[in-house]
């Protein structure tokens, strides 16, 4: 061997390790990030619940210089016009000009779920998702252009007020909703403990619209409550926000010690929040199944999450309750039971919010939330603007409200642990058979008719390539 041989080997020898080393330690820093949000936006503010900015990607470097091939002339030009021209220079403000332009930028984008926040509203928002802020505690998105009430939050103003699960939201102290962004709209219905807001409120079935009066409150909630019914352990999630995997820990415990027939799960009106929540939750009742799917532009961001091992309720029957204010993590949860054919899912369709946000801290305290990728259940099924429907659709009628009665939920009792929730699960299987046997005949049939299959591809290729909201 050669001089020059013997020193390449002993190079490569010190180098390699050290190439390992940091490979393993950059994939094990991505691996331990905080988890990325998947909720909408509260307006106590919980945005469609989002969550406690422990939800940042440090992972991967954001460029420090100005793009050269960007030409910004047009923007200084307007800067310069406004501070010669307008009317009320002491009004001209840097900072908000600034604030302006990029909310600007980002709204360009059209997805209401990629926003900007100042620092002020970043502290809100970091408020909101710990389980304890001031406001009317409802859950809000843009849904199909309009201000849409996700879930008032259980036990808040806004529930006590009157305000329901897909109520559109026209006027917000009298100054209509029309193009608003969810940051103002948080903005405007936001404010001290015991001040007043006044909603003007299209709710489906009304001749006229609503007007609801609402007092402001400190919102303190409860992620996990349950309790014990015939047997039967029912467990409320209000949100996935930080302490509810704590929470559900601690239930988990002392539900084991009551040895229960079944498990109901109520997800109705909770708006999402934490992916990683929603992950450990799960555990207890799959054993190492794909939960959810994710399809992202970079590395990272695409891929099947899959839960652990050993979990508490796993041979536990399990019915889990939606209606249209369950969203985003809860969708999640409740398509994964339907994909593994772990339960029964029934109540109303849910929501339909199917893509992942990151929040990103910014420079001067004030942060990007930012879509960084859809989820599909276990299956691939995209629930975007679709939701996911149950095996049981039970409305929740004007007459049940008013004498407070919950049939969702007393089908729940009748079904879990029974034959005939056995029956419904087995048949599943049976019902997707004969719908694939159906689509495959279908498209036969179709080969001699063009033009229905033009139409059919139509409205799938509306499906695939609508925005992600």
């Amino acid at each position: 061997m050669t001089h020059y041989e013997r020193n390449i080997r002993l190079i490569l020898f010190l180098i390699l390790p050290i190439l390992g080393f940091l490979l393993g330690w950059t994939l094990n820093q991505k691996s331990q990030n905080p988890t990325s949000i998947i909720s909408t936006a509260t307006t106590g503010i919980s945005t469609e619940n989002e969550t406690k900015i422990s939800i940042v990607d440090i992972s991967t470097p954001r460029k420090k210089t100005k793009p050269k091939d960007v030409d910004l002339d047009i923007f200084w030009e307007t800067w310069n016009t406004l501070e010669a021209n307008f009317l009320n220079p002491d009004k001209i403000k840097t900072k908000e000009q600034i604030y302006g332009a990029t909310r600007g930028m980002v709204a360009s984008l059209e997805d209401p779920y990629t926003t900007f926040m100042t620092p002020k509203e970043t502290s809100d928002f970091e408020e909101s998702i710990s389980g304890e802020f001031e406001g009317i505690g409802a859950e809000i998105a843009i849904k199909e252009g309009k201000l849409t009430i996700v879930a008032p939050l259980k036990g808040s103003p806004a529930e006590l007020a009157g305000i329901r699960a897909g109520d559109i939201v026209l006027e917000i102290d009298g100054e209509p909703t029309f193009g608003i962004s969810t940051e103002k709209a948080i903005m405007q219905i936001r404010g001290p403990e015991g001040e007043k807001v006044v909603l003007s409120i299209y709710r489906e079935g009304e001749k006229k619209p609503l007007e609801i009066t609402i007092v402001r409150d400190k919102i303190v909630l409860e992620s996990v409550e349950w309790e014990m019914k015939d047997d039967v352990a029912f467990i409320t999630i209000s949100q996935f926000g930080t302490d509810a995997a704590s929470e559900f820990q601690e239930a988990v415990n002392e539900i084991l010690l009551q040895n229960p027939r079944g498990i109901i799960i109520d997800l109705r009106n909770n708006g999402g929040g934490l992916l990683d929540v929603c992950l450990k939750i799960s555990t207890e009742f799959f054993d190492q199944k794909i939960i959810v799917k994710t399809k992202g532009r970079k590395f990272g961001d695409s891929g099947d999450i899959i839960s652990g091992r050993d979990g508490a309720f796993l041979d536990i029957p399990v019915v889990v309750l939606v209606n249209k204010g369950s969203a985003s993590a809860s969708e999640i949860f409740a398509g994964a039971i339907q994909d593994h054919n772990r339960g029964l899912v029934i109540g109303e369709t849910t929501f339909g919010k199917g893509s992942v946000q990151n929040v990103i801290p910014l420079g001067d305290g004030s942060s990007l939330k930012v879509t960084i990728a859809e989820w599909l259940t276990p299956e691939g099924r995209s629930i975007h603007k679709t939701g996911i429907k149950p095996c049981e659709t039970i409305e929740f009628t004007e007459e049940d409200f008013i004498e407070k009665r919950d049939p969702v939920l007393e089908r729940a009792l009748d079904l879990v642990g029974t034959d005939e929730m056995e029956e419904i699960l087995t048949n599943k299987n049976k019902v997707v058979e004969e719908d694939v046997e159906e689509t495959a005949v279908s498209e036969t049939e179709t080969e001699t008719e063009p033009e229905a299959v033009t139409e059919d591809l139509i409205e799938m290729e509306e499906i695939e390539l609508a925005p992600i909201e």
